[in-house]
């Protein structure tokens, strides 16, 4: 088996890997698509910048970075009122009662819509005569059918209409289920009071524009019966009752909700039920029925067993005759005086001749569990049907019509079970990976997992497979037995087989699992263990994992895991040159460290500064791609709203960000990481941030290195005042040229930071002495780019208009500036300018002076990144894009995004490669890609990009090739649609 942390490329490709691919790529800064497709909260903002590093001509490596676009996810409405969405008159409860009682009538409204809303109810009753004596209307939170206390919502007399003021419900599914009560009079009659009475119940929505026609308004009704005779209700239960069985000395088999289906072989007898051989499986069922009317009434019910069980003759027992059999034939007095029953196969009828009001009965029989019942409740699943009226010539040959349901009762069938566990080379029988003896794995390499070498302190990964042998749906308990020979200090992980997803506790029992494996399936998971950084080197060591099933504890199963050399820590991240040893909070070593090594504090919305040290402890440099996370998994995220960039050692926040770091060998080299918690941010006390490096390229004894640290930080309550500048700008131009930078300036304290703002971008004066020059301008469509309807800032002081009510820059207001930076004809290829720019507010100087660069390099082959995005509303994937402004979008609807590169030197680039990813809160299912021919094309392209070089995943897209030069004014683009989650 191949080692998990063998010479293989992860993360940013390799610089050397690069040079000989001179190649151009393009992705987002920002996270991709999620896994769950859910419509995303209402307001929230999709948004993605680009970037683009290639090789010149020259050979020096170049960052581009395109212009933002950003989509705000609309709110959208909609409801149902128990299943119904529109104004219905179909009844959906139909309740019977007598005079002077009431009955309840059970509702749900559910929120599907993506934001809240308030909703108001009516419901609409017809007044005296023919009416209740009152409507009352209450809340049931938990949703079992009763009112959650003696409180109304609403009360009302005959004739009025109960209106429920309105109502909060949470979006995206939320609901809120309610009870209508109706009390009939004393007095009503079949003269004052003509069944049914019909009542509406209505929901409206609070906010009329969210929603779509028909929409707005949805109403079903309720039926209530008055009754002056015999009104039956019943149920069925799997249970034992009150009474004696006719057999067993008076014992009922236990009657069980669930457990295995029998075997084959088994009789459905008495007597079998009654001492049940090996594998049998019995239950009983019970049906109570009660007549809650003014008058005795004949009962009747049929109930026909489904194919998961057998009835058991002879079983049956009422309970006005305790321990006496009914008959199953239908002969006239076979059964006590009172009842006629009848079973023929699994259809059963039962029929009370007299059933007194106010009096409950059962009817107990006893059903095997059939040896093909299917796994689960499908075929084991019953309901009863009953006439809830007097059925006055009702017989068990003869039931009648009997169309009132029970609720349904189920036995959920478990099956057997076995597993085995085997290498990830175990083929698809599992035979193979079987242990010679229980915890023994066979040494074959289908039960034997082994890796060549790994760094102490790394941590080696082992692949394997869980195969679920039984007959239903097992899920696997894992565990490493103990005896590890592996270094002491060792600690033992599972993952799922990305080897990033940690498996985790499905079943509530303590110990970490599979998760679900379908009968005769298969899944693959990974042992991680994680070496001390004190492991000698040349050691290794074994560990036996074992699977138990959770399905049946008996089983078990074992795979053996091996590594055969251990080799010394090849990278440290530190917080200091040296490090530190701390039990607890130490990062020398192979982290991460039980407590954070260092913690900084910062208000809500400010950057804070880790310096950290990246020792190349292996004699070959390497360089190291940089990563965060809020936990110690990566790739990972970061809490929501926060951010982390890394710069240049000794820079502050607004430096230049940088990806990977290179370190010669047996040589040190610090970066800084700037974490910036978003200025919404409540305090919150040791937010963790774990921080990782990864070797780009193999070290010299053929591994990747990898290590991670923990830190963290401590948000206090976000300055009064504040406003930011983002983002900072990599870019190219020829001699000569020009070249666009966008910003956004966002006020993000709590206070107004006055009605204007001065804005700068300097140069440094030997660059203006070469004849580097900037200009300013207010993007007014918010585009980008600069256009005809934009601003020249002439004296450097910007006044935005102002709104309505308060001041143009209070808390959360943003502005688009422009910044072009002109090069001088005369500039030589690999000069770089900085244009530093600075905003200030003369109004409020405690707003702060926000800054952010943008850095340009001069080239002969320069490549320029635009992106541009339009709306879908239709989803048919022929909208063009043309424009970066922002838009607003509803769930459902889609985004065409186009992005592209222009090569805009005097000189050619080659290999080039665009490559997308797709925003989170979106997706490509249910998105009509343009047509074929255009999602990836080019001009000055040799050779020509085809329908053939556009490639996608589920949550890539591609336009490129391995081989291909790029004419200066030669252009590559890549179009394609996501589809907003809903």
């Amino acid at each position: 088996m191949t080692p998990t942390l063998s010479a293989r490329r992860t993360g940013p490709a390799p610089r050397a890997l690069w040079a000989g691919a001179a190649a151009l790529t393009l992705s987002f800064l920002f996270g991709s698509s999620g896994a769950l497709a859910a419509a995303p909260p209402a307001n929230t903002i999709i948004g993605n910048q680009a970037s683009a590093t290639y090789l010149d001509p020259n050979g020096a490596s170049q960052l581009a970075t395109s212009n933002l676009v950003q989509t705000t996810v609309q709110q959208v409405g909609s409801f149902n009122l128990d299943t119904y969405t529109s104004v219905t008159t179909n009844v959906v409860n139909t309740k019977t009662g007598a005079a002077g009682t009431t009955v309840y009538a059970p509702h749900v409204l559910t929120n599907t819509g993506n934001g809240s809303d308030t909703f108001t109810f009516t419901v609409t009753a017809p007044a005296s005569p023919n009416g209740f004596t009152k409507v009352e209307v209450f809340a049931d939170a938990n949703a079992d059918g009763v009112p959650d206390s003696t409180t109304a919502l609403c009360s009302v007399v005959p004739g009025a209409v109960c209106n429920v003021p309105a109502q909060t419900v949470a979006g995206n599914n939320g609901t809120f289920p309610f009870v209508v009560a109706y009390s009939i009079p004393s007095t009503a009659s079949s003269g004052t009071f003509t069944s049914p009475v019909a009542a509406t119940i209505t929901a409206t929505a609070g906010t009329p524009a969210l929603y779509a026609a028909g929409n707005l308004t949805a109403a079903d009704v309720d039926n209530v019966n008055l009754t002056d005779k015999a009104a039956f209700n019943a149920t069925k239960s799997l249970s034992v009752p009150s009474v004696a069985w006719s057999a067993n000395g008076g014992t009922w088999p236990a009657a069980s909700t669930s457990g295995p289906r029998s075997v084959a072989g088994c009789a459905a007898t008495v007597a079998g039920a009654t001492t049940p051989a090996a594998g049998c499986v019995y239950t009983t069922y019970t049906l109570k029925f009660n007549n809650t009317g003014g008058a005795v009434g004949r009962f009747a019910l049929t109930d026909t067993l489904p194919a998961g069980f057998t009835y058991v003759p002879g079983s049956a027992v009422w309970s006005n005759a305790p321990a006496v059999a009914l008959k199953d034939t239908s002969a006239v007095g076979d059964d006590a005086a009172g009842i006629d029953f009848s079973a023929t196969g699994n259809a059963l009828a039962v029929v009370v001749e007299a059933l007194q009001p106010n009096v409950t009965q059962t009817v107990s029989f006893v059903v095997m569990v059939n040896d093909t019942a299917a796994i689960g409740t499908s075929t084991t699943t019953n309901t009863a049907k009953y006439n809830p009226v007097d059925a006055p010539t009702a017989t068990s040959t003869s039931p009648g019509t009997t169309g009132s349901p029970t609720n349904p009762a189920s036995y959920n069938v478990i099956g057997t079970f076995g597993i085995i566990l085997g290498s990830a080379d175990a083929t698809a029988s599992p035979t193979a990976s079987k242990d010679t003896g229980a915890g023994n794995p066979n040494t074959s390499v289908a039960d034997t997992t082994t890796v060549a070498s790994a760094g102490a302190g790394t941590t080696v990964k082992f692949k394997q497979t869980a195969f679920n042998t039984g007959n239903a749906t097992d899920v696997v308990n894992l565990t490493v037995a103990a005896g590890s020979t592996f270094p002491a200090g060792t600690t033992f992980k599972f993952f799922a087989a990305d080897g990033v997803t940690p498996l985790i506790d499905n079943n509530s029992d303590g110990v970490p699992d599979t998760g679900p494996i379908a009968a005769n399936g298969s899944v693959q998971f990974v042992l991680a263990a994680t070496l001390p950084a004190s492991a000698a080197p040349g050691t290794g060591g074994t560990a036996i994992v074992t699977g138990t099933s959770t399905g049946d504890n008996t089983k078990t199963e074992s795979t053996r895991d091996t590594l055969t050399n251990v080799t010394g820590v090849l990278v440290d991240l530190t917080n200091t040159t040296g490090g530190s040893n701390d039990a607890l909070k130490g990062d020398l070593g192979t982290g991460p460290s039980a407590q954070p090594t260092t913690v900084n504090s910062t208000p809500a919305g400010t950057g804070t500064i880790f310096t950290l040290f990246v020792k190349n402890n292996d004699s070959t440099a390497n360089t190291y791609s940089l990563a965060a996370s809020q936990s110690n998994s990566f790739p990972g995220s970061l809490p929501a709203g926060w951010t982390v960039k890394f710069v240049a050692a000794g820079t502050t926040c607004t430096g230049a960000a940088v990806t990977t770091l290179a370190v010669a060998g047996n040589a040190q080299a610090p970066v800084d990481a700037c974490v910036t918690p978003p200025a919404s941010q409540t305090p919150v006390t040791g937010q963790a941030i774990y921080f990782q490096v990864r070797s780009t390229i193999a070290t010299s004894t053929g591994v990747v290195a990898i290590d991670t640290k923990m830190d963290a930080v401590t948000v206090t309550t976000a300055n009064t005042f504040g406003a930011t500048l983002t983002p900072n700008n990599n870019g190219q131009v020829a001699p000569g040229g020009s070249v666009v930078y966008a910003h956004t300036v966002t006020i993000t304290g709590a206070q107004s930071c006055g009605t204007k703002y001065n804005v700068t971008a300097t140069l440094p004066a030997a660059d203006v002495t070469a004849g580097w020059t900037t200009a300013l301008y207010v993007d007014v469509n918010g585009d980008g780019q600069i256009d005809g309807g934009d601003t020249l800032v002439t004296n450097g002081t910007v006044t935005p208009t102002a709104p309505a009510t308060g001041t143009a820059l209070d808390s959360g207001k943003t502005q688009k500036l422009l910044v072009k930076v002109f090069a001088p004809g005369g500039a030589t290829a690999g000069a770089t300018d900085t244009a530093t720019v600075t905003v200030t507010f003369p109004d409020v100087a405690a707003c702060g002076s926000p800054t952010a660069t943008d850095i340009t390099t001069v080239i002969t082959g320069q490549m320029r990144l635009v992106k541009t995005q339009a709306l879908d509303v239709n989803c048919d994937g022929t909208e063009v894009p043309s424009s970066s402004a922002p838009l607003v979008a509803k769930p459902g609807e889609c985004l065409v995004y186009r992005v592209v590169a222009t090569n805009e030197g005097s000189a050619p680039v080659t290999n080039m490669s665009i490559n997308d990813a797709v925003p989170a809160y979106t997706t490509f299912t249910g998105a009509t890609q343009p047509p074929v021919l255009t999602r990836c094309t080019s001009t000055g392209v040799t050779p020509a990009f085809v329908a053939a070089n556009y490639t996608s995943t589920a949550t890539t897209v591609a336009c490129g090739s391995a081989a291909n030069t790029v004419a200066p004014g030669g252009t590559a683009t890549l179009l394609f649609s996501v589809k907003v989650n809903n």
